[in-house]
């Protein structure tokens, strides 16, 4: 350690917008606090490995851990929630309409988000 800076984990997000994102301190999802015991995350709802945008209208902090299938990331992790719950929660956060949100995403992703 000895005064050395620790790297940021490269999943970090820095760009312009995310810090209200990351400043979120409850589960945007199920409003449990972050209280030492409850792990929160940032959260994308069209997933990084699939090319989603590092952008707050993809974002949203969630319980967690993702990695260990526990809290509302777990479960978006496991395909239980559905993108348009997450998005709707997005939309509200922004003061946007659902279809704004995912156009927003739409236009910053390579692929359509659209049924």
């Amino acid at each position: 350690m000895n005064g050395v800076p620790i790297p940021k984990h490269p999943r970090v997000i820095d760009k312009p917008g995310m810090k209200k994102v990351k400043a979120i301190d409850y589960c945007e999802r199920c409003g449990r606090w972050s209280n030492g015991f409850i792990n929160l995350e940032v959260a994308h709802v069209i997933s990084k490995g699939a090319g989603g945008p590092d952008i707050k209208e993809n974002c949203l902090k969630l319980c967690g851990p993702a990695c260990m299938a526990a809290g509302c990331h777990g479960l978006d992790h496991q395909g239980k929630i559905d993108n348009d719950e997450l998005f709707g929660i997005i939309a509200v956060r922004e003061n946007k309409s659902l279809d704004e949100i995912k156009e927003i995403v739409h236009q910053a992703w390579r692929f359509s988000i659209y049924e």
